[in-house]
């Protein structure tokens, strides 16, 4: 007996059916938040699964290969930007990303965050302690230091892997992604950060209250005293299928901030920057070499643009809190996930954590979010 499931990257060149014996399910996965996968994808955590002895031949769709090490290839869609699978060089052991399966209730048993000591924070893994899978059964999550293969967990009391960084907070944040082909830099708010226009997010407030004008324009993406930038986490369809992972973290930050590396205004052809229109007027910017993702940007808000945080300097850990405060309150189109129980999990974890500085947010007319 198998279980069919299908995967498709966002722009649909990627498009498949796998049937996967029901003997090899449900699959233990833990999330990576290693430096390099961080980089490879733009996000804070990716996911791939091996999918039963399942290959995939890279020849029949339009894909680019890149090498992260000798023994990897990972490839990546050509047109999105949507990173697909991981190929072992040795045996040609295919790994699928998880992000772009139909489905991954039954398919995925997820166990926690592994390669925790390279975020030096803790990263998202601070956010998944609890999940309960669909017969409502609560499991504890686990977190690895390193390998989730007989690897040392991290202590339940504490998040920290690494001494605490010395490196003063500067007035530059560096970003790259993996292969160094897009690199570029932020600064730190200033009086023209609060020039952008913008409705309110579905971060703050769900798109389908119908609530998220912005008449008095109010710089929701400043923070702290405007002093650091929002961030927070998403879960929509797009992001997902662009991405290939279930969980994508964003940085709300006024393009007047965000620099190339000679100190010119960005310009979406950075480097080896591609870009795609995901929905009309919507476009991702992701790098055309190793496929990291890098932007979000629209029409109806040209000034602001969502930067990929897991891109951005490791040294500042993974969260980036000397940047960056994160929405507490909601995972961003957290109806739309496909791995409820995991959204589930890190929408908790978010709601209960103590570092985030999240308030009520006053709407005119419209009650409190």
């Amino acid at each position: 007996m198998t279980t069919s499931v299908r995967a498709a990257c966002a722009c649909g060149s990627f498009n498949s059916q796998f049937d996967i014996p029901n003997s090899f399910l449900p699959i233990d996965r833990a999330i990576c938040l290693c430096n390099s996968d961080r980089r490879l994808t733009g996000t804070c955590g990716a996911s791939y699964v091996r999918i039963a002895d399942q290959i995939i031949d890279p020849s029949k769709y339009s894909f680019t290969a890149y090498k992260s090490r000798k023994e990897w290839n990972h490839y990546f869609c050509s047109t999105c930007g949507a990173q697909v699978f991981v190929n072992r060089v040795e045996d040609g052991l295919c790994i699928l990303a998880t992000g772009l399966l139909e489905r991954t209730e039954g398919i995925v048993n997820w166990n926690g965050c592994k390669w925790v000591e390279d975020t030096l924070d803790g990263g998202i893994s601070v956010w998944l302690n609890d999940i309960v899978d669909a017969d409502g059964t609560k499991r504890k999550l686990g977190r690895w230091r390193l390998n989730d293969k007989g690897g040392e967990l991290v202590p339940a009391d504490s998040f920290k892997t690494l001494p605490p960084q010395e490196k003063e907070a500067g007035e530059k944040l560096e970003a790259q992604c993996h292969c160094g082909g897009v690199k570029f830099y932020v600064t730190r708010p200033n009086h023209a950060s609060k020039e952008a226009r913008s409705p309110f997010p579905d971060l703050m407030i769900p798109y389908h209250l119908n609530s998220s004008a912005n008449p008095e324009n109010k710089t929701w993406w400043l923070r702290d005293n405007d002093t650091k930038y929002l961030a927070g986490t998403c879960a929509c369809t797009s992001c997902r299928l662009a991405l290939g992972s279930e969980i994508q973290t964003w940085a709300f930050i006024p393009r007047c901030n965000i620099l190339q590396e000679d100190g010119l205004p960005l310009d979406f052809k950075l480097g080896t920057l591609k870009s795609y229109e995901s929905s009309k007027e919507v476009w991702r910017e992701f790098c055309g070499v190793c496929g990291a993702t890098v932007f979000w940007h629209c029409a109806w808000r040209p000034d602001l643009i969502d930067v990929s945080i897991g891109l951005f300097d490791p040294h500042e850990g993974a969260r980036v809190e000397r940047w960056l405060d994160w929405w507490t309150g909601r995972v961003s189109f957290s109806e739309m996930a496909i791995s409820k129980s995991l959204i589930a999990s890190l929408e908790e974890g978010l709601k209960n954590w103590k570092g985030g500085a999240q308030e009520e947010l006053s709407l005119e007319g419209k009650g409190k979010v």
